[in-house]
């Protein structure tokens, strides 16, 4: 009985050690079952900062305008969608005032500022906006000029002296001759510094060489060995931009030299020549053109990359480039069938400026915060006559009596300074208009012509 009685409790036992080694196997399963099913998601990226900016230093102050700009050093961890400069007469500006639009991305940039009033302190702020919002750099303050007044007005051309054309550049009327032989194409100005850049030689007649002035010194961009010509200069910090061509023997190349080295823009299959460079922020634009065997296809580079204006139908040029923000503007004509017309082009998309009765070129593109200036001429059936558009409106700079050109033009507040020549008759007469009233800058004894306009 005894012995049965053990055998049972030892079988009971054993069954209850069964059911607990059971139970504990199944809390244990549905543990893991429980904490596998809470396992947690990976910690979302950090969210994006806001940039980090700097001001640059204003400079080339005037009554009413000066420059300045920024350098974003990084983004914050999201792409910088807008940057600029903001200024106000009171501190601390923000993008609710007054600004410029300057692209986007990281790296250094450059901002025109305009619409100041004469004999005032302002404050400017560099600006980058991200998807966290917009970063302001360090405030810098200046005071614009107290009047436009003695500002200088520097032309540059050519006279000729009786035999040879002389390259000059007048400061306020006054003419410095650089070389023989030669004539300047586009003048710049930086501070103390005069840029021209033109060619010595006769071109096409017997080998040119481009150059470019500083202060009256030249600097030989090309060798000699084949035609050569530069038709813009461009100053940026300390360097220094120039556009044109070099033949290659057979054709001719479209260059922009920077510091002296050259780049070609097109490879040397057909010719093409480069007559415009601007600088904005990093980004390098030229304005050109180039054959496509049968037709002149006008173009913009930027960085180096071309970006065909016209579709090669008919001959076309682009003769200058102006950049306003992220807008890029380009001057120049392209024909009809029959006749040449005027044209100003938008990113690409063209305005333009004459009916296409008579032909006619636009020479030169100058932005002036929102108003867009254009010099160049149209032909009246018998003569040419000087233009110049603001916002496609034409006023005509001489009356058509003699052959006139309008070739470059420069906006200084109120004042819209316009420099080209005018025929006596006999000769060409460098000139320049100050709001539409003509100042000669030679005498009419000798051609000579004026071909860039520079206000500082």
């Amino acid at each position: 009985m005894i012995t049965t009685m053990n055998k049972q409790f030892t079988k009971n036992r054993t069954k209850n050690k069964i059911m607990k080694i059971k139970s504990f196997f199944s809390i244990l399963l549905i543990s893991i079952i429980v904490f596998s099913g809470c396992k947690k998601d990976p910690p979302p990226p950090p969210a994006a900062g806001l940039p980090t900016i700097t001001t640059t230093a204003v400079t080339s102050i005037t009554g009413t305008t000066a420059q300045s700009g920024g350098n974003i050093n990084a983004d914050g961890g999201d792409a910088v969608t807008a940057r600029g400069v903001c200024w106000s007469t009171a501190t601390n500006p923000t993008t609710a005032n007054s600004k410029t639009a300057d692209g986007s991305g990281t790296g250094v940039f450059s901002s025109s500022i305009s619409g100041l009033t004469a004999g005032a302190t302002y404050y400017v702020r560099a600006y980058a906006t991200n998807s966290a919002g917009t970063a302001y750099g360090n405030e810098i303050s200046f005071t614009t000029t107290t009047t436009t007044t003695g500002t200088n007005v520097y032309v540059a051309g050519f006279e000729s002296n009786g035999g040879n054309q002389v390259a000059k550049v007048w400061k306020n009327g006054v003419a410095t001759s650089l070389t023989n032989g030669s004539s300047g194409y586009s003048v710049y100005v930086s501070g103390t510094d005069v840029y021209v850049a033109g060619y010595e030689g006769v071109a096409f007649v017997s080998t040119s060489v481009a150059i470019v002035w500083k202060n009256g010194v030249a600097t030989f961009l090309t060798n000699g060995s084949n035609d050569a010509s530069a038709s813009s200069v461009y100053v940026s910090g300390t360097d220094v931009y120039v556009a044109g061509y070099e033949s290659n023997g057979t054709k001719v190349v479209a260059k922009v030299w920077k510091n002296g080295v050259a780049t070609s823009l097109t490879n040397g299959s057909n010719d093409a020549f480069a007559s415009s460079v601007y600088v904005s922020g990093t980004d390098v634009y030229v304005a050109g053109e180039e054959s496509n065997g049968t037709k002149v296809v006008a173009k913009v580079w930027k960085n180096g990359v071309a970006t065909s204006l016209t579709n090669g139908s008919n001959d076309a040029f682009a003769l200058s480039v102006y950049v306003s923000g992220t807008d890029v503007y380009v001057a120049g004509s392209e024909s009809n069938g029959t006749k040449g017309v005027a044209k100003v082009w938008k990113n690409g998309v063209a305005t333009s400026l004459t009916n296409g009765s008579n032909p006619a070129v636009a020479h030169e593109v100058y932005v002036f915060g929102t108003d867009v200036y254009v010099a160049g001429h149209e032909f009246n059936g018998t003569k040419t006559v000087a233009k110049v558009w603001k916002n496609g409106v034409a006023t005509s700079l001489t009356n058509g009596s003699n052959n006139a050109i309008a070739s470059s033009v420069y906006v200084l507040g109120t004042d819209v300074y316009v420099a080209g020549y005018e025929s006596n008759g006999t000769n060409r007469v460098a000139k320049v208009w100050k709001n539409g009233v003509a100042t000669s800058l030679t005498n009419g004894s000798n051609d000579a012509a004026a071909f860039s306009i520079f206000v500082y």
